[in-house]
């Protein structure tokens, strides 16, 4: 058979055979070839929908037939399968002369041989026990197998019966040689199948035959023709090439600045004949002719290598033209570009013995071109700096370039995508709908508009990642109403969007526990309460203090207090409905907004909140604390009137919870009297604030006189202060100190104290008031020795007002220096190294007052006037007194008496030999700008 003949044609035509015989099955070599072609063409698809059926076979089959039977039998599918794709790739990488072969047939019809007897071993494993389905099954899936692989197989019908005989006769081999009749008749079937699909396959492959015959006719004749065509294209276009040369040369001579010239074709090229318009370059043309001039020294040294080289060529090429650009040096020196179009000459004995030619100075044109250049690289360099994504596509847009950050962003690469159409590299869907946008190319084609996103749009890349993009598309117009493409420029605001997202986040958020923030929870709140006047609807606030934050944070570390804090966050969390607001509103303080919720159903709520963190045993540094909270609730209802009137109220609760011993809950009700003291309280502390800014304290002092009228000390005065209210009332401190202390503004205070008294000494330090003065004693509180910048405030202020420190003396009460030993010894020794005095006040109040004497350096003792008061008459109180006194001599601490109302008092005090006195029997408090018109009282 023809089939495994040599193919006798060859890519280059020659030694073509002739047909063995004029039958359709008798095929000419080269249609065998395109037959081999043919079934290797469609052998991928074949052999893969074979494959994917045999899988499905296996599955359909699993239930009648042993499994490993199948496996091993789908096994060797996959094996013959992968083995024969491996030959078709072979086939595919062959060159177009080794496919020429017959081997290439022989090995396909070995492989189909091999798959045919697979296919046929499934037959092996038929059961007429089977369901009918299951038989139904892989006979239907048999016979489809062995017609479908008439169309891949049958081009070639050695290589079709080779893959159908084994697939149908070894089942029906297996039925035929079964005892029953039934299968009996079944194995006829199937070799009376197999007659009528080898009639088939013999029909298609005679049609296959005739096509491919007719094709090779129909080829043959085409290529007569086409050899013909080229033959007379040839000839018109030589004829048009002359025509055209012979049109150039007329311009160049008769329009153009063209110089022309001859030289011989030896060492350095000596001119023979150069026309005048060479002057153009600053030559005469008498000179270089002359003087034989070299044409090589005319030429630049850097081209002359190539101008060497091509002038070779037109030597080899034997009289052809050839063209060239190169640069020449000028008579002037000046550097121009021409180009040179020469021409062989060769002698009788077919030698080149000249050159002869014309020279065009094409400078401009160069400049041009090297200008034109230049902005085509500045072009680039930009598009490829530039921050954003830029796509360029043409009119159909397919993509032509991708700048850098558009490759990083799309996630492909330039001379990946050019070509490709836009939407398969560029995806955009709605941030809102998710829905695909249409193709913002398409749109600025079609409407000649530049089109812009409105907003954020997402583009989904192909691994899945996605970007929050925003675009601008515009067409590229070579005239008006004709682009040639598009350029579409994303920027890329997906970090843009996640930092605002953080910082939103950041700034409703507490960054310690991640609760709402106090901001925030004030604007839930705003809700909350405008809910409750218009729907009339039921929230409870409550407003939670920790009770023991303070105490870890001073005796541990503020990062025990913080672990504190987050434990508290997760315990609420866990106490709290889903639908409750939670917040941290600062320090140790915490908001919580039940909404829908009764007050009943909230104490209940609150009560199960304080026994969870009461529950809390928090260990940190080695020491376990137990850990308690305050909690303020109130309703917000119809009559709520503002967010800051809720919180008012329940920041009152709360602080009426702590008053009454922490570590419980009270409920905001109007008319409570516990309520109304704090609530009193809190009034004062905006009055006092509303007085610091607006200048409506004033300066007070009082006289500190020796007890023993002979006694040589200076003026001893105490700064003391009072407040004016709005209609100019003067208010005494008894009114408004409790609640400066309690509220933490008493620093504050202080701070207007000694910056008002240390410019009151600095204005008047030239006046009796001041040289006369001895001592200026100002009260400080607890609050103000615990802050850290207060030592520096003070220090400060005595720079800047120029006050000699021995003047200085700075009151503290026996009981803040008790309570903070440590922060009052450190401020005391700091102070006193610079000059100041300080004086113990109240003392004897309290029950640790000789035990702690000895640790604090001060001055003075200023006994506690409820100890003077009534020490004659009262023998205990002049017997402390005494004591003290002696004390303070033992010590040498001078000793104030306080509350000296009566020459009683003060000759008592003489007697005791107490040194200073202070009081209204002394002399009343008065402004201290009127210092010099109080008068001292004498003892």
């Amino acid at each position: 058979m023809s089939l495994f003949r040599d193919i006798g044609k060859r890519p280059d035509g020659t030694a073509k055979e002739k047909c063995e015989s004029p039958g359709v099955m008798a095929a000419c070599p080269d249609i065998t070839g395109q037959q081999v072609e043919i079934v290797y063409a469609q052998a991928n698809l074949s052999l893969v929908v074979a494959l994917v059926v045999a899988l499905l076979l296996t599955l359909g089959l699993w239930n009648v037939v042993e499994h490993s039977l199948l496996a091993v039998w789908f096994g060797a599918q996959v094996v013959q399968t992968s083995l024969r794709l491996m030959l078709v790739f072979r086939y595919q990488q062959a060159t177009a002369e080794q496919r020429y072969h017959r081997r290439w047939a022989r090995w396909f019809l070995a492989g189909n041989l091999v798959s045919g007897m697979v296919w046929g071993c499934i037959g092996l494993l038929f059961s007429f026990d089977w369901p009918v389905e299951y038989q139904t099954l892989l006979t239907m899936v048999l016979a489809a197998i062995l017609a479908g692989a008439i169309s891949s197989y049958a081009v070639i019908l050695p290589v079709y019966v080779a893959f159908m005989l084994p697939a149908i006769l070894i089942p029906a081999q297996s039925m035929l040689l079964y005892n029953s009749a039934v299968q009996g008749k079944m194995g006829v079937l199937f070799v009376l199948f197999a007659g009528v699909l080898l009639l088939l396959a013999r029909n298609y492959n005679r049609s296959v035959l005739k096509s491919l015959q007719l094709r090779q006719e129909n080829t043959g004749l085409l290529q007569e023709m086409t050899e013909a065509n080229h033959q007379l294209e040839s000839e018109v276009a030589t004829r048009k090439r002359v025509e055209n040369e012979l049109l150039r040369e007329r311009q160049l001579f008769t329009e153009g600045p063209v110089t022309v010239f001859r030289c011989r074709a030896t060492d350095g090229w000596p001119i023979e004949y150069v026309s005048d318009t060479v002057s153009q370059f600053g030559y005469e043309a008498s000179t270089l002719v002359n003087k034989q001039a070299r044409f090589a020294d005319i030429v630049h040294p850097s081209d002359l290598p190539r101008v060497t080289g091509a002038e070779m060529d037109k030597g080899n090429a034997g009289g052809m033209f050839l063209g060239i650009d190169y640069r020449i040096l000028c008579g002037d020196g000046e550097v121009r570009w021409v180009y040179d179009y020469t021409v062989a000459l060769k002698d009788d004995c077919g030698e080149v013995s000249h050159f002869a030619g014309y020279l065009l100075d094409i400078t401009e044109r160069k400049h041009s071109e090297f200008e034109l250049e230049q902005s085509r690289e500045r072009a680039q360099v930009t598009l490829h700096s530039i921050a954003d994504a830029v796509i360029t596509t043409d009119v159909n847009g397919q993509i032509e370039y991708l700048n850098p950050k558009a490759e990083e962003i799309t996630g492909w690469e330039a001379a990946i995508a050019r070509g490709l159409p836009l939407g398969r590299v560029l995806c955009l869907f709605d941030k809102g709908s998710q829905e695909l946008l249409v193709e913002p190319v398409r749109q600025c084609l079609l409407s000649g508009d530049t089109v812009k996103s409105a907003g954020d749009n997402i583009f989904k890349r192909h691994d899945g990642r996605e970007f929050a993009v925003q675009f601008s598309a515009s067409p590229i117009m070579l005239d008006p109403g004709v682009p040639l493409g598009a350029i579409l420029v994303f920027h890329d605001v997906t970090e843009t969007r996640n930092m605002e997202r953080k910082i939103s986040y950041q700034a409703t958020h507490d960054a310690l526990t991640g609760l709402m923030n106090r901001s925030e929870f004030e604007a839930r709140l705003g809700l909350a309460v405008d809910s409750a006047r218009q729907l009339g609807e039921v929230h409870v606030l409550c407003y939670m203090d920790l009770d023991q934050l303070k105490i870890i944070n001073d005796t541990c570390s503020h990062e025990a207090g913080d672990a504190l804090l987050r434990n508290v966050t997760e315990q609420l969390q866990g106490c709290l409905r889903e639908s409750d607001i939670v917040a941290r509103l600062g320090g140790d303080e915490f908001g919580v907004l039940l909404k829908h919720c009764s007050l009943e159903d909230a104490a209940e709520l609150v009560g199960g909140m304080l026994a969870g963190i009461h529950a809390l045993r928090f260990t940190s540094c080695g020491r376990t604390f137990e850990i308690g909270a305050s909690v303020g609730l109130t309703s917000i209802n119809a009559q709520s009137e503002t967010v800051t009137s809720v919180m008012s109220e329940a920041d009152l609760a709360c602080y009426a919870s702590k008053d009454l011993g922490g570590n419980r809950y009270h409920i905001y009700q109007p008319g409570d009297e516990v309520l109304a003291k704090r609530h009193e309280e809190m009034q004062w502390v905006s009055r006092l604030t509303a007085a610091i800014d607006t200048g409506r304290l004033v300066l007070y002092c009082q006289d500190i006189v020796p007890v023993n009228p002979a006694s040589s000390a200076g003026r001893h005065i105490e700064v003391l202060v009072r407040m004016l209210d709005e209609n100019g009332a003067m208010i005494s401190p008894g009114r408004f100190m409790p609640a400066a202390e309690r509220y933490n503004i008493v620093a504050n205070l202080d701070r207007w104290v000694i910056s008002s008294s240390f410019s009151w000494y600095d204005r008047n330090r030239d006046q009796e008031c001041v040289t006369g003065l001895d001592t200026l004693a100002i009260n400080l509180s607890g609050s103000s020795i615990n802050d850290s910048g207060f030592l520096s405030f003070i220090k400060a202020e005595i720079v800047k007002y120029n006050i000699s420190p021995g003047v200085l003396c700075f009151e503290i009460t026996e009981t803040v220096a008790i309570a903070n030993i440590q922060a009052a010894s450190v401020f005391i020794l700091e102070l006193r190294k610079l000059g100041c005095r300080f004086a113990l006040d109240d003392f004897g109040s309290g029950l640790s007052s000789f035990a702690y004497l000895k640790n604090l350096q001060v001055d003075y003792l200023k006994i506690d006037g409820s100890i003077v008061r009534d020490i004659d008459t009262d023998a205990v109180n002049a017997a402390m007194v005494s004591s003290i006194q002696q004390l303070g001599r033992a010590m040498h601490i001078k000793t104030v008496a306080e509350f000296v109302e009566t020459d009683a008092i003060l000759k008592k005090l003489a007697d005791i030999g107490i040194d200073y006195a202070q009081g209204y029997g002394i002399a009343r408090p008065g402004p201290l700008s009127g210092l010099r018109a109080v008068v001292r009282q004498s003892a």
